[in-house]
């Protein structure tokens, strides 16, 4: 009630349009959210991400000033039936009172990457599947619609992506009035036979202004720390042939602080300026916190009509509100007692392991495997260096505790199991027990601190007063190996590895720090 006080309270002083001269700073959207889509409906904005092999699918968030974002909830609570995994790239899209979003998903029959749409009337309520929209080749992915001015609807995305015997192109379609299905011939945007300069262009968006239509698009390596990611533009006066590309590109690449720029979309304010929402990652914490989501203001010369992009091409990491008398809000610490709905939009389980089965007593949750295997329930740190804990009942034989997860071969699961405390690591699958002792205690308080993301300390209590570490002394925990290719680190509860295991948990509390660049570079262990 607080949280949606603060927005509604924003959203009046946002219309007032009183002075300004406030400050916000990147991202404003922290974690690991990437290839965002926003969109705007009246002084309402919307966004959503990429969840990868994470449900629920999609998150979503709301906000009325474009620096200030609320998760309300995420596209699908269960993934729909035909979705294997990789749920990249969602598309938001406002038509005629209905809300679309065109998304990307692995098929569960043949592994291929596809482009599927659902509609909704209201995004706080979810999304209904709507199916398949575009299956193209070895791959379809990373769908962008656009409303023409005489009304047409066209959707583009990147294909030939896993096609070896040719370029990757952009292509494009009419889109029925429905918004529902593929109109008339395909075209493509990136003609490599007439001109066209690079390859592997995607994580795109158009946009019409002064007779030119502007093709926004990501190229280079998006998604470890080998990236390269960065921004370039292109334009027409028409939408299916004479793209040019700008002689300046890219528009907007990485800089100190964050690296690897892109994949995002663009929203017009009601007084006219642009703003596109993307996504980078921080120099200290990248892949183990993941892409996080940026805002940055696009600027038109006025001779040439070509776009730059506010801070010289490189993320801003301050500027001014877009909004006036808008004052960013950071919630460091996230705590959930279990005993509201309101913070179950916030967990996540892995899609490639069955749904946990979540029962709540009082202010007690029980988590109970579905099948053979482990359970994780979890959520997104927000910067690397973070600290979680959690109360464990010792009341089974079955190993329950904190986790920091990659996937799961690769975790530390740090927790109580019978009568002892035990830290493991599993490595591509290989499991390493750590760190082993003996306890007789009912319950155990448990804590992780993370530093930068990917040094870990491990601590113990009995009272929650007085805490054991480990290690007592000495270098931490490294965690360098555990993410995945395209997914930064998760972090919450854990429950054993055999049929029928559970665990029960009194409250999960994670604090993010959100130091400044030169602290958060001094946290780096030596």
């Amino acid at each position: 009630m607080k949280r949606l006080f603060v927005l509604l309270f924003l959203c009046s002083v946002n219309t007032l349009a009183q002075e300004s001269g406030c400050i916000y700073k990147n991202p404003v959207i922290p974690g690991d959210y990437p290839d965002p889509s926003i969109i705007r409906v009246g002084e309402d904005y919307y966004a959503a991400a990429t969840s990868s092999d994470f449900a629920p699918n999609y998150p979503l968030f709301h906000s009325c000033d474009l620096v200030n974002w609320e998760r309300i909830g995420s596209i699908f609570d269960n993934p729909p039936a035909w979705i294997k995994g990789s749920c990249w790239a969602p598309e938001l899209f406002f038509n005629k009172g209905v809300y679309y979003v065109y998304y990307t998903a692995r098929k569960k029959s043949d592994n291929v990457s596809c482009i599927g749409v659902a509609t909704t009337n209201d995004p706080k309520k979810g999304f209904v599947d709507q199916g398949i929209i575009i299956e193209w080749g070895n791959e379809a992915i990373d769908a962008f619609v656009f409303k023409d001015s005489d009304d047409k609807l066209y959707i583009t995305w990147k294909a030939y992506g896993l096609d070896e015997s040719r370029p990757i192109e952009l292509l494009a379609s009419e889109l029925t009035d429905d918004g529902l299905s593929l109109k008339g011939e395909y075209f493509s945007l990136t003609r490599h036979d007439q001109g066209w300069l690079g390859k592997g262009d995607e994580g795109h968006c158009i946009l019409k202004r002064d007779g030119y239509y502007y093709l926004f698009y990501s190229v280079g390596g998006c998604c470890d720390n080998k990236c390269d990611y960065r921004v370039e533009v292109a334009r027409s006066k028409k939408l299916k042939e004479g793209w040019i590309q700008y002689d300046q590109n890219p528009v907007l690449q990485g800089g100190e602080l964050w690296k690897c720029t892109g994949h995002g979309t663009i929203v017009q304010t009601p007084d006219g300026r642009y703003f596109y929402l993307y996504h980078a990652y921080h120099q200290f914490d990248f892949e183990f916190v993941g892409r996080q989501c940026l805002l940055d203001e696009i600027l038109w010369d006025e001779k040439t009509y070509w776009p730059r992009f506010e801070n010289g091409g490189i993320p801003s990491l301050q500027a001014e509100t877009p909004f006036k008398n808008t004052i960013q809000q950071r919630e460091s610490v996230f705590f959930d007692d279990f005993t509201s709905q309101d913070k179950e939009k916030c967990w996540l389980w892995d899609l490639n392991l069955s749904k946990p089965v979540i029962e709540k007593y009082g202010q007690y949750l029980k988590l109970t495997l579905a099948q053979m295997g482990i359970c994780f329930w979890g959520i997104n740190p927000q910067t690397g260096n973070y600290t979680i804990e959690t109360l464990a009942m010792n009341n089974n034989e079955n190993f329950k505790g904190l986790c920091i997860y990659g996937d799961q071969s690769n975790l530390f699961a740090w927790g109580i199991k019978k009568n002892r405390i035990e830290l493991y690591k599993l490595s591509k699958g290989n499991k390493t027990e750590i760190f082993s002792q003996e306890t007789n205690d009912s319950q155990i308080y448990l804590r992780i601190e993370s530093i930068a993301g990917r040094y870990f300390r491990f601590y113990w209590s009995s009272d929650k007063e007085r805490w054991l570490a480990y290690p007592e002394y000495g270098e931490n925990i490294n965690g360098y190996d555990l993410p995945q290719w395209g997914k930064g680190l998760r972090c919450g509860l854990l429950v054993g590895d055999k049929t029928n295991d559970s665990g029960v948990f009194s409250y999960f509390r994670i604090e993010n720090n959100f130091s400044s660049p030169s602290e958060h570079s001094t946290a780096l262990p030596q």
